[in-house]
């Protein structure tokens, strides 16, 4: 018995653009920021004194949890997918560990109550969407009986692309 696991090719895919200039300079900043932070710590360990004990002690609480926190946000920065098929189908993913996207919500067009879209720098954009009623696909699908809100950051030109079929597939039901 042979399962079919083809699936069609989506129509447009936004998710975040992890090409950018954007990305880049958040890696550098991440890893000079480190680099910056050891430095320190090194040579405060290496003079012994009690105020570089106690320059010590405010960088492990600041400076270390703020690095923490700038490394989870450039990770899961992208963590979120949403693919449109040739029937108006919308897959909303997000990434689970070792990269594997895992379905959370499907709906259609008709389903989208209210979109926003507003510019961010360096060519990208972000759509907010309020979707009624989609269905949950986590161990069985489920119809969920309420508004949930969700934002992917993507290419300008493709978000642009994606409000306009939204912009025409409401104005055709008008």
């Amino acid at each position: 018995m042979k399962t079919d696991t083809m699936q069609d090719e989506p129509k447009l895919i936004l998710t975040y653009p992890h090409k950018t200039i954007l990305n880049w300079i958040a890696f550098v900043t991440i890893i000079s920021f480190s680099l910056i932070v050891m430095w320190i710590l090194k040579n405060l360990i290496h003079d012994g004194t009690d105020e570089s004990g106690r320059m010590i002690i405010v960088i492990a609480l600041v400076c270390i949890p703020l690095l923490l926190c700038l490394l989870v946000c450039y990770f899961y920065l992208n963590a979120v997918k949403l693919e449109i098929d040739k029937n108006n189908y919308l897959k909303y993913y997000t990434y689970g560990s070792r990269g594997h996207s895992v379905l959370h919500f499907r709906f259609t067009l008709e389903d989208i109550q209210e979109i926003k879209g507003s510019k961010l720098p360096l060519g990208c954009s972000k759509v907010t969407m309020k979707i009624k009623n989609p269905i949950f696909c986590g161990f069985c699908e489920k119809k969920i009986d309420k508004q949930i809100n969700v934002s992917i950051i993507a290419e300008k030109e493709k978000v642009d692309f994606f409000i306009q079929e939204f912009l025409n597939q409401h104005s055709d039901k008008v």
